[in-house]
């Protein structure tokens, strides 16, 4: 199973959750790639079986890079893929119901509920996103 899993972080914390389900998926056997999302290219995006998306939310909405992705990919067809959101908030969270709902709009199958963290992760969070990288990859 190849997983591309592309992240954007303003204080390091949603970063710190795409790591930790990287590292989860990579124990479990999937070959895993991770970038910033702006380091992500069509051939990742092509490979993949599932994508994961980790953006923090920032004024109730992805970042502009999130947003880029999802103009880039607009015309992209994710029915043979498998999606997950998660990351880290302040507010309210929408960025990952958000990013779901993009890669659910194109045909992927899209995988519930997202992880969603309020501020700087804990231990039992980093926790939780290493396992649902486990999951991912027996999924």
């Amino acid at each position: 199973m190849n997983i591309v899993i592309g992240y954007e972080s303003y204080h390091g914390n949603t970063r710190m959750m795409a790591y930790a389900l990287e590292r989860g998926a990579r124990e479990a056997g999937a070959n895993t790639t991770i970038k910033n999302i702006r380091q992500i290219k069509p051939f990742d995006v092509k490979r993949a079986d599932t994508i994961v998306i980790a953006t923090p939310t920032y004024h109730q909405k992805p970042p502009s890079s999130m947003r880029y992705f999802m103009k880039y990919y607009d015309n992209f067809d994710f029915s043979n893929k498998t999606a997950f959101a998660l990351g880290s908030y302040e507010e309210l969270g929408e960025a990952t119901e958000q990013m779901m709902n993009f890669f659910r709009s194109k045909g992927a199958t899209v995988l519930e509920p997202p992880i969603k963290v309020k501020g700087k992760p804990s231990k039992a969070d980093l926790e939780s996103c290493q396992k649902k990288g486990a999951e991912i990859t027996t999924h």
